[in-house]
């Protein structure tokens, strides 16, 4: 199979656990992009934060706050995918009120921070009191609670009580972290979606994409493009379902496997 699209989640793939992206990694990336290959970070992150890590020129497309959007680099447009409605970020916000540390409204570029009065030091993070204080569409939002036990009855709540979005457990895979929150987005706004919705844009058949991943918002995207990989640290559900496993996010394993696949001398070259 001749690959067009290398395509990666961040945190947990092509991040480090320290945030950063290896000289090695951003090397391979930007000689590949040189030799055609379009290169896309699909990533539960929004614009700033991305911007914030990377250098964002890697990338020809950014897929953004898990599929609501996805951003053309060059020419800094965007499709929006979907965004919450108003109506039911008031009411999930009244459930959650009580059980959370803090719930995080992405725009985006920004990200709306509510309960933790924690300082960031992030001009895109805003700290509000109040849901009137956000005056922009709503991407996706995050909820950090007080107990993970909460998690499942929560996500429950959401995906039995809103028909137009979809709630699921997020797990930071980093090694020796298990940070764990609830994510919630537009129903059938995902990665997934998004990125096939690119390939159509793009003239690009699913199975020419490589996607490297780690966990689970990652699934549909290991299993169902043309060559899905796993990173080392990635959930074992994860490795599972992935037709390649890598190294760890730590060990440079994007980089790895590009060169053991020897892509850079494949018709592109």
């Amino acid at each position: 199979m001749n690959y067009r699209i290398i395509s990666m989640d961040f945190d947990g793939t092509l991040l480090t656990s320290d945030k950063n992206v290896t000289e090695e990694s951003k090397k391979i990336l930007m000689k590949l992009k040189e030799k055609n290959y379009i290169i896309v970070g699909i990533t539960a992150r929004n614009l700033s934060s991305v911007k914030n890590v990377c250098d964002i020129n890697m990338f020809n497309y950014l897929i953004l706050n898990n599929g609501s959007s996805i951003y053309n680099v060059q020419n800094q447009k965007k499709i929006e995918m979907g965004n919450i409605d108003e109506k039911s970020i008031e009411k999930m916000t009244n459930y959650f009120e009580n059980i959370a540390e803090e719930i995080d409204y992405c725009s985006l570029n920004k990200y709306y921070i509510y309960k933790n009065g924690t300082s960031k030091n992030k001009k895109y993070q805003i700290h509000i009191n109040s849901l009137n204080e956000i005056e922009e569409a709503i991407a996706r939002i995050n909820v950090f609670l007080k107990s993970n036990q909460e998690i499942y009855r929560c996500r429950d709540y959401v995906n039995y009580n809103f028909n137009n979005l979809i709630a699921f457990e997020m797990l930071d895979t980093d090694d020796g972290k298990n940070k764990k929150w609830l994510a919630i987005n537009p129903k059938n706004v995902n990665k997934y979606n998004a990125l096939e919705r690119l390939c159509l844009t793009l003239n690009v058949s699913i199975d020419e994409v490589i996607f490297f991943g780690d966990s689970t918002n990652d699934l549909p995207l290991i299993s169902k493009v043309g060559l899905g990989v796993a990173m080392g640290n990635a959930l074992e559900e994860v490795k599972d379902q992935a037709k390649e496993i890598t190294l760890s996010n730590d060990k440079n394993g994007i980089a790895r496997f590009l060169e053991k696949l020897n892509i850079s001398i494949n018709q592109n070259e």
